[in-house]
């Protein structure tokens, strides 16, 4: 077997287990346990021992993972990539669940197709999900503490890019994935679909605005109130789980 096949059987292998619904349920029950006990910690933390006192509508939830503000802003950092880190199978997981390839249908003995919007739609959703993804990551790694300024772009610093890269990328991943679930048959509740396309982009618009610590914080928690709602129909709605 040559290197290239040997490469590409590898990384085949690595994408099918990542990908798999074990994985994905496992790395989903990580982030909807790890990231919001962190989370939690982190606040409760940061209220204690903040020399002006933390609170969600006065501080930037960026100020977690700042020493200006927390003893241990280690533990945002942490929650971040955790969270955008362990979401990524489920990521591919709804790529694959929503957009799937075409299929033989013996009953009408011909191949059936999906319409282009459909694929279209979770094409967009997949990309700015994974946008997010790493947009998360990153502002675990670049956190308040770290956000040099030499690595400014346009006069933002990494810090800020990446918290723009997660909060847009999350956002638009849910509009998208919204649009599918309400205009095709998904086996996810229509309900929750009009809310990923409404929900969070009208807090993200508000946030754009007018700009205060408390609307950011609403903007984390409009996009919690898309995923963990999702994560949990996925793992364990009958109609969406492998046999």
């Amino acid at each position: 077997m040559s290197i290239r096949k040997s490469i590409n059987k590898a990384r085949s292998k690595f994408y099918n287990k990542v990908t798999s619904y074990t994985f994905m349920k496992y790395s989903s029950l990580l982030v909807l346990i790890g990231y919001i006990l962190l989370l939690i910690i982190g606040v409760t933390v940061a209220a204690l021992f903040d020399p002006d006192g933390y609170t969600i509508w006065k501080n930037w939830i960026s100020d977690l993972g700042s020493s200006n503000h927390t003893p241990t802003p280690i533990l945002y950092d942490i929650a971040c990539i955790i969270a955008g880190s362990m979401t990524l199978p489920l990521t591919f997981y709804m790529e694959n669940l929503l957009a799937p390839l075409p299929y033989y249908d013996e009953t009408l003995l011909r191949k059936q197709h999906f319409s282009r919007l459909r694929f279209r739609l979770s094409s967009f959703a997949f990309l700015f999900s994974i946008i997010g993804n790493f947009g998360y990551i990153g502002v675990g790694i670049f956190s308040a503490d770290r956000n040099y300024q030499s690595l400014s772009i346009l006069g933002e610093g990494p810090h800020n890019i990446m918290s723009y890269l997660a909060f847009g990328g999350f956002t638009f991943g849910a509009f998208f994935m919204g649009w599918l679930t309400v205009l095709y048959k998904t086996k996810i509740p229509k309900i929750l679909g009009i809310y990923g396309i409404f929900g969070p982009l009208i807090t993200a618009i508000l946030n754009l605005i007018y700009g205060t610590p408390l609307l950011e914080w609403f903007l984390l928690f409009s996009i919690l109130l898309w995923i963990i709602p999702l994560s949990l129909f996925v793992l364990y709605k009958p109609g969406l789980i492998p046999r």
